[in-house]
């Protein structure tokens, strides 16, 4: 018995000091962060090097949806994200037993996401490449203790459809302007390739006119229902013609669509995606 209890004490003893030590770990610095997050991507799209584009609004937006936004008295920036690219972009190789520095230029090319890094553990959350985001996103928000905003999670859903949808700008429409504005430029680009008539205008038109005499009762804004297990968020957003580049003639492929979406956001942070549905539909 005395000699279980001494094990004990010296497990406690052993977790207290652990604990101790992890605090007093120096947070990642900006310069370490990035080589973390060009390591996640380096993985699947091996590159000497990448340009790293820090995103502190993205950073700013997960303080606000942590469980614990103050450690100690200092706020809780434990968290960094960065855009990862192809572009320009300077590394070192040793040639001959002297270190050489080389220039890597790639433009217009790869875009590989978001990585988010946590600056404590070091663990690269990569929102990209081959991973289903909305399973990076669920770990994230666990290891990261981020929860719902209020009943109404306007900040957390909109931390979700950045991370795991890419933005928001098509996947949350808030007004009849911002609906023209993506259609007209999604049949500009379809129609039109290149600007080399206008044949887009007719097109673009015509959708435009029947979308508006059939669908006069939809109100463009998110809601937000209680339900028995959180909250339901519903939202609209546009799905258009499928672009490629360089851009081919018409007919386009696809169709112009205006969908809602819904979100169950649960109090511990996860989310269920519920199927779209076509609220219009037309060519």
């Amino acid at each position: 018995m005395k000699a279980a209890h001494v094990l004990w004490t010296a497990l406690l003893l052993y977790g207290f000091l652990a604990t101790a030590a992890a605090q007093d770990k120096p947070l990642l610095t900006d310069d370490q962060a990035r080589d973390v997050a060009g390591s996640a991507v380096r993985s699947e799209y091996p590159e000497p090097c990448y340009s790293t584009y820090r995103d502190e609004r993205l950073e700013n937006l997960v303080l606000s949806v942590r469980k614990n936004p103050i450690v100690g008295n200092q706020i809780n920036n434990s968290v960094y994200f960065y855009r990862v690219a192809s572009d320009v972009c300077d590394y070192v190789l040793e040639e001959g037993g002297k270190p050489v520095l080389h220039t890597q230029a790639t433009m217009d090319c790869c875009e590989y996401g978001t990585v988010a890094i946590d600056r404590v553990t070091g663990k690269s959350f990569w929102f990209g490449g081959n991973r289903k985001r909305a399973d990076v996103f669920k770990e994230f928000a666990h290891d990261e203790q981020l929860t719902p905003d209020s009943s109404k999670p306007i900040l957390f859903t909109a931390l979700y459809q950045e991370l795991v949808w890419g933005s928001t700008k098509e996947s949350d429409i808030q007004s009849l302007g911002q609906l023209r504005d993506l259609v007209q430029s999604n049949f500009r680009s379809a129609y039109s390739p290149y600007e080399r008539d206008t044949e887009w205008e007719r097109m673009f038109k015509m959708w435009w006119r029947q979308f508006r005499s059939q669908t006069t009762n939809v109100k463009l804004e998110t809601t937000y229902e209680t339900a028995t297990n959180g909250t339901l968020v519903r939202g609209y957003c546009f799905s258009g013609f499928e672009l490629t580049i360089p851009r081919s003639d018409p007919p386009p492929k696809g169709t112009a669509k205006l969908l809602q979406w819904a979100l169950l956001v649960k109090p511990d942070g996860t989310v269920e995606e519920q199927p779209l549905k076509v609220i219009y539909s037309h060519r």
